[in-house]
């Protein structure tokens, strides 16, 4: 019975011990989760952003753009000098600039 008495201060210990590691980790267990909801949240906030900005870029996509100022009409007459093609052809010149 000598024994059994001797032993039961250190059974208590390993009982109290595993039981406060088994606290502590449900409390991570807990924060963990916690962090995965806030993930999740913030991933579906992301993914409406993208969303709201997909329908804008369909939206721009399908609208006709604008006529510009600079768009003019000239007749060029090229009087008896041989041609290649129609001679009522549409020209389209464009300039490009650099502002440096």
């Amino acid at each position: 019975m000598n024994r059994c008495l001797g032993a039961l201060p250190g059974v208590c210990l390993l009982a109290f011990c595993f039981t406060q590691a088994g606290f502590a980790q449900q409390s991570e267990l807990e924060l963990m989760k916690k962090e995965i909801e806030a993930l999740k949240q913030s991933q579906q906030l992301i993914m409406k952003e993208l969303q709201e900005m997909r329908k804008l870029l369909q939206a721009k996509q399908g609208a006709p753009l604008p006529a510009t100022a600079n768009v003019w009409t000239q007749v060029f007459d090229l009087g008896a000098n041989p041609v290649k093609g129609q001679s009522g052809a549409r020209l389209t010149l464009v300039e490009f600039t650099d502002y440096q």
